[in-house]
C-alpha cells in the first residue's frame, strides 16, 4: 500500500495472486499439519486409553470424556442409552457446572440425539442452526451413534452452552466414530461376557446340584476340561486335583481298571456301565457311569461328555434284597427239615427218660446230646419264622450284653481275648430275650475267632438319631476283605475254613425280624466292627 495512486500492469497482477496463493497453500498446509498433529496426539491418547489392562471400562469413558472435550474444545461430553424414545444419561463429563446427571432420563425428541437417530452416522449442528431454535440452551453440538450388535445402543456426543467460534473438520466427525466403534465393541464384548457368565453360573447350579456328577474330557489335550464338585463328594478327593484323566482313572478299583480304560479309549457310541471305586477313606464305591462321544466336523472324536452316578446304596439295597430271598429259601427248607427231624428225636428222647430207672450206660451224655441237637433245630427254625415264637418284652442292654459276654469268658480266656463293655446302664429294648443273647453270643464268637493271637473285644451300646438304639462289636483282628463284606450273611457263605455261615445267617434274621439292621466294616489286618442298629419304638 502506498500514499501515491499508479497502474498496475498485467504481470504485477499476476505476481501478486501468485503470491496469495501461496500463501493460501502455504496456510493449508499448516492447518493440515495442525490437524495431523492433533488427530496423531488423539489416536496416540485413545490407544493409550483402550489398551490400559488396568482400568476398568468405566474409567476408560471418564477418559474419552475428558479427551473428547479437550479435542473437540466443547465443555460437556455425554454418553446415552436409548430405548423406546427414551433418552436415558449412561455417563456425564462437564469443565464446567453439570448438564445432566447420571440416570437422569429425556424424552428423545428433546435431545439432539434424535439428529442421531434420524441419520445414524457422526453429526455436526452449528451456532447457525441453534440460532433457529431459539429455546434450545446449546449453542454446538457434535455427536455420534454406537452401535451393540448391529442394533443402535445410543449415542456418544459432545455439546456447550457457550458462544464461539469452533472448526469442526471431518478428521473430527471420524475420531468421534472411531471412539463410538470401540465403545461399541467393549459394550458386546460386555455383554458377551456377562450372558456367558450367567451360563455358566446357571450351568454350574445344575451341575452341581444335581446327584450325578457331570464331565467333560478333550482328547486332543487328554485331560479333564470340566468335573463338577459332585466328583468330589462321590471320590473323597479334593476338587482341585481333577486335572486329568489319570486321576480318574487311578480312583478305579484296580479289578475294574483295565475294564473302564478300554471302555473310554474304544468308546464310538453312547454307553452306560458299571464298575468300582476306592473312596478317600479306603470303602468301596459302585459307579455308573453314562458316556457319550462329540465328534467334529471332520467325524473326528475330540471330545466326550459323561456323567458318573453313585449307586453304591442302591447295590446294597439289591444286595440285601438277594441275601433275603436266600434266606426265606433257605428258611423254609430249614423248617421242613427241622420239622421232619424234631419229631422222631422227640419221640426218642422220651423213651429214653422213661428208662432212666434202669441206669443205661452213657444215659446223661446222650440226653446231652439230645438237647444241643434241639438247641440247633430252634436256631434253624429262627430262620424260618422267628417272630412267630418270640416273646418281646422290655430288657436292659447292658444285662443282655453282660450275660452273652460271662458266657464267652472261658472260650475267650482260651485265646487271650479280653472284653471291654461301655454304654449307659439304663437303655433298655423291647426284644426276645433268647434270640437277642443269641444274635450278640454268633456275633462275639466271631470276634473271637478273628484273633487268634489275642486282643480286645470291644462293646458299645448307646442311641444315634434318636431313632435308633446301637450296639456296636469291634474286634483287632484279622480284618475281612471288601468285596466280601457284601456276602456276610448268605446261605453258605463263610470266611472261615469250615464254616458254612449259619451264624450270622441266624443274627441276621434275628436282627431283620426285630426291625433292625446290621452294618460291617471292615478293613485287612486293622479289624472288624459290626453295628447293630434297632429301632427304640
Amino acid at each position: 500500500m502506498d500514499f501515491k495512486p499508479r497502474n498496475i500492469s498485467d504481470d504485477e497482477l499476476t505476481n501478486l495472486i501468485d503470491l496469495s496463493k501461496w500463501v493460501v497453500t502455504e496456510i493449508e498446509l499448516r492447518t493440515d499439519l495442525m490437524e495431523k498433529t492433533v488427530s496423531e496426539k488423539s489416536i496416540k491418547s485413545l490407544y493409550e486409553i483402550t489398551s490400559n489392562k488396568e482400568n476398568t471400562f468405566q474409567e476408560k469413558l471418564n477418559k474419552l470424556l475428558t479427551l473428547g472435550c479437550e479435542r473437540f474444545q466443547l465443555s460437556h461430553g455425554m454418553i446415552s442409552h436409548i430405548t423406546d424414545n427414551q433418552y436415558k444419561v449412561m455417563k456425564e463429563k462437564s469443565k464446567v457446572g453439570k448438564a445432566k446427571d447420571v440416570g437422569d432420563i429425556l424424552a428423545l425428541n428433546e435431545t439432539c440425539a434424535l439428529k442421531v437417530v434420524e441419520k445414524l452416522k457422526p453429526i455436526h449442528l452449528t451456532p447457525a442452526y441453534f440460532e433457529k431454535n431459539s429455546d434450545n440452551r446449546l449453542k454446538e453440538y457434535i455427536g455420534a451413534p454406537i452401535f451393540v450388535h448391529k442394533e443402535l445402543y445410543g449415542t456418544f456426543c459432545f455439546f456447550t452452552e457457550e458462544k464461539g467460534s469452533r472448526s469442526i473438520s471431518t478428521s473430527d466427525l471420524e475420531f468421534l466414530q472411531l471412539i463410538t466403534q470401540w465403545i461399541g465393541n467393549e459394550l458386546e464384548r460386555l455383554q458377551t461376557e456377562k450372558s456367558l457368565q450367567e451360563s455358566q453360573e446357571r450351568f454350574q447350579q445344575i451341575a452341581n446340584n444335581i446327584n450325578e456328577a457331570f464331565w467333560i474330557f478333550d482328547f486332543d489335550k487328554m485331560s479333564l476340561l470340566y468335573t463338577s464338585r459332585v466328583m468330589s463328594e462321590i471320590s473323597g478327593m479334593p476338587y482341585d486335583k481333577f486335572n486329568s484323566i489319570e486321576a480318574w482313572i487311578n480312583l478305579v478299583h484296580p479289578e475294574d481298571r483295565d475294564y473302564v480304560y478300554n471302555q473310554i479309549v474304544n468308546i464310538n457310541n453312547s454307553i452306560e456301565f458299571d464298575f468300582k471305586i476306592m473312596h478317600s477313606t479306603g470303602k468301596i464305591c459302585w459307579i455308573r457311569s453314562r458316556i457319550v462321544p462329540i465328534y467334529n466336523e471332520e467325524g473326528r472324536k475330540f471330545r466326550l461328555v459323561g456323567v458318573a452316578e453313585d449307586i453304591t446304596e442302591a447295590k446294597l439295597n439289591s444286595d440285601l434284597l438277594r441275601k433275603s430271598d436266600k434266606l426265606a429259601a433257605v428258611g423254609q427248607i430249614a423248617a421242613s427239615i427241622a420239622h421232619e427231624v424234631r419229631n422222631p428225636l422227640t419221640s426218642i428222647k422220651g423213651f429214653l427218660q422213661l428208662l432212666e430207672e434202669y441206669q443205661l450206660p452213657y444215659q446223661e451224655l446222650i440226653l446231652a446230646e439230645f438237647n444241643q441237637i434241639e438247641e440247633f433245630i430252634n436256631e434253624i427254625l429262627i430262620l424260618a419264622n422267628s417272630h412267630l415264637e418270640t416273646k418281646r418284652e422290655d430288657h436292659y442292654i447292658q444285662t443282655l450284653l453282660t450275660d452273652v459276654i460271662d458266657l464267652m469268658i472261658e472260650p475267650a480266656a482260651l485265646q487271650n481275648v479280653l472284653f471291654s463293655l461301655k454304654g449307659e446302664a439304663q437303655l433298655t429294648i423291647n426284644c426276645d430275650e433268647q434270640q437277642m443273647k443269641q444274635a450278640f453270643q454268633h456275633i462275639m464268637s466271631n470276634a473271637i475267632e478273628a484273633m487268634p493271637k489275642g486282643g480286645i473285644v470291644n462293646v458299645e451300646f448307646g442311641i444315634e438319631n434318636a431313632q435308633f438304639i446301637y450296639i456296636n462289636i469291634e474286634d483287632n483282628g484279622i480284618g475281612i476283605p471288601e468285596d466280601r463284606i457284601a456276602k456276610l450273611g448268605e446261605p453258605y457263605y463263610s470266611n472261615k475254613e469250615k464254616g458254612s455261615g449259619l451264624g450270622l445267617m441266624i443274627s441276621y434274621r434275628i436282627i431283620q425280624n426285630h426291625k433292625g439292621q446290621i452294618q460291617f466294616t471292615s478293613q485287612l489286618d486293622i479289624g472288624t466292627s459290626v453295628k447293630i442298629l434297632l429301632p427304640i419304638s
